[in-house]
C-alpha cells in the first residue's frame, strides 16, 4: 500500500503514529489512502481496527491553526505547554444543560455520575417538562442514580435559566443541548452576566470539511455554515476566563437511547445479513461515553489547560464497518452473514439505510492527550457486549421489526 506523509515543521520520533506504519523520525504523520489502497492494507488495519498512539509528555512544535483560536486566524507555529496534572482540584458547583433527545443525552447522565465521584457539585437541568414522554426513556429514566449520588435534577428552558435554578450560582456552565447560536446563546450570555468562570460547549466532530487526509484533528478545517461553528466563535468571543469546546462522534455505554449498535443487533440475533455500503473498510470512531466524561471532568479541574482548546471528544481507536459487524456478532455469540452493496446502484439512500456515514469519518483526540494528560478507555469489543446485555434485556431482540429497506437491498442484489 502508498501512504502519503505530510510532516509538520518539527520532528519527533515517538509522536503520532499508525499501527503497523512507523515514522523514523517525523511528527504529524497524516494518512492520505483512497478506499482501495486501504482495503489493501495489511499493516495499517489490524483486525479491523485502526489504533493512533501518541506521546502526551512531551511538548513539542507544530505549524499550522493554534487550537481554540478564532476558526479561520491563523497563527505562527506554537509551543504547547507539559500536559496538566489529573488530579482533582477544589470542588466546583457545575450546571449542565441536557438535552432530551439524540445521542448526547448520554453525555449529561455520565458527566454528572463522574463530576458527583469527584467531590463537585452537579445540577443537571434537562430541556423540556419532567412529566413529557421522552423521560421515559434511557437516560432519563435513570435519572435517580443521579439524585443518590447528591446531584440536583431540574427540568426547564434553556432561555429562562433563572426560572429553572433560581439564584443558584456556579463555577462552570456546560451546554450540551444546542445546535446553533440561536439555542446557546442564551445559555451564554447568562452564564456571562452571572459570573461563570468557565462555559464548556459540546459541539460536534461533524462539522469538520471532508478530508483526503484521515484522521481529523484539532485545527482542521471546518463548514462554516454549520451552527456549531458560530457557537464556538460566540463562546471564544466573550473573554469568559476559561471555555473549551468538544467534538464527539458515535457513541456507545449505558443508557444510550440513539440506535447505532442495536441496528447491527437488530438484523444478527434474527439472522438476517447485515448489509453494509461496499466494501466495508470504511474507517469510523466509536467512543465510550466515559471516555467524553473523563476527558471534559479533566477540563474542569484542570481549567487554565483547557482555555481556549477545541477537543476532539473520541477515543483513540477507528473501526471498519467490518470490524463492528464482526464485534457486534460477538457480543451476540452469532454468526453474521455481510452484504454488500453501492447504495445508489441499489437505489436506497445511505444515510437511511445504513447508521454511519458512508466514508471514512473518524477524528483523534490529539489535544486532549497533550493539554490534559487524558487517556481512553474504550474498548469496543467489551463495551459491545455491555450494550448486548441492555439489549436483551428490554426484549428488544423479541420484538417485531420491519426491514423495508434491507429488503429492498437483498431484492435488487437478486436482480443485479
Amino acid at each position: 500500500m502508498a501512504l502519503q506523509a505530510r510532516v509538520a515543521v518539527a520532528e519527533h520520533s515517538s509522536s503520532s503514529l499508525y499501527a503497523g506504519f512507523i515514522p523514523s523520525s517525523t511528527n504529524h504523520v497524516r494518512l492520505s489512502s483512497s478506499l482501495g489502497s486501504l482495503a489493501s492494507s495489511s499493516s495499517l488495519i489490524q483486525g479491523d481496527t485502526l489504533r493512533s498512539l501518541s506521546n502526551a509528555d512531551i511538548g513539542y512544535r507544530i505549524a499550522g491553526p493554534k487550537w481554540g483560536r478564532r476558526l479561520g486566524s491563523p497563527c505562527p507555529a506554537l509551543s504547547f505547554p507539559v500536559k496538566a496534572s489529573a488530579s482533582a482540584t477544589s470542588p466546583k458547583k457545575v450546571l449542565i444543560i441536557n438535552t432530551n433527545s439524540g445521542g448526547h443525552a448520554v453525555i449529561g447522565f455520565w458527566l454528572v455520575k463522574e463530576l458527583q465521584s469527584r467531590g463537585h457539585d452537579v445540577t443537571i437541568l434537562t430541556v423540556g417538562d419532567e412529566s413529557s414522554d421522552k423521560m421515559k426513556k434511557t437516560p432519563f429514566s435513570r435519572f435517580s442514580e443521579l439524585r443518590e449520588t447528591g446531584a440536583k435534577t431540574v427540568w426547564g428552558s434553556p432561555s429562562d435559566l433563572s426560572s429553572a435554578v433560581g439564584s443558584a450560582s456556579f463555577d462552570v456552565v456546560l451546554d450540551n443541548n444546542g445546535k446553533d447560536l440561536e439555542a446557546v446563546k442564551p445559555v451564554v450570555d447568562w452564564a456571562k452576566a452571572n459570573g461563570v468562570q468557565q462555559f464548556l460547549f459540546v459541539s460536534s466532530a461533524g462539522i469538520y470539511k471532508t478530508t483526503d487526509e484521515p484522521p481529523h484533528v484539532e485545527g482542521d478545517s471546518v463548514k462554516a455554515s454549520a451552527g456549531h461553528v458560530g457557537v464556538e466563535e460566540y463562546i471564544a468571543s466573550l473573554s469568559f476566563s476559561c471555555w473549551a469546546s468538544f467534538r464527539p462522534q458515535y457513541m456507545v455505554g449505558s443508557g444510550n437511547n440513539k440506535d447505532c449498535e442495536e441496528w447491527f443487533f437488530d438484523r444478527i440475533v434474527r439472522d438476517r445479513p447485515v448489509p453494509i455500503p461496499y466494501p466495508g473498510v470504511q474507517v469510523t470512531n466509536i467512543s465510550h461515553v466515559k471516555d467524553l466524561s473523563s476527558m471534559i471532568t479533566l477540563a474542569i479541574e484542570n481549567p487554565d489547560a483547557a482555555n481556549g482548546i477545541t477537543f476532539n471528544a473520541v477515543s483513540d481507536r477507528g473501526v471498519t464497518f467490518n470490524g463492528l459487524v464482526k464485534f457486534c456478532a460477538a457480543a451476540a455469540g452469532k454468526e453474521a452473514k455481510i452484504v454488500y452493496y453501492d447504495p445508489k446502484a441499489v437505489g436506497v439512500d445511505a444515510k437511511k439505510a445504513f447508521p454511519f456515514r458512508n466514508m471514512h469519518f473518524y477524528a483523534e483526540p490529539r489535544a486532549a492527550k497533550e493539554k490534559l494528560g487524558w487517556k481512553s478507555t474504550t474498548n469496543l469489543p467489551e463495551d459491545l457486549k455491555e450494550r448486548f446485555q441492555e439489549y436483551t434485556a428490554i426484549g428488544r431482540d423479541k420484538k417485531d421489526i420491519k426491514f423495508e429497506l434491507d429488503d429492498k437491498i437483498l431484492a435488487a442484489l437478486q436482480t443485479a
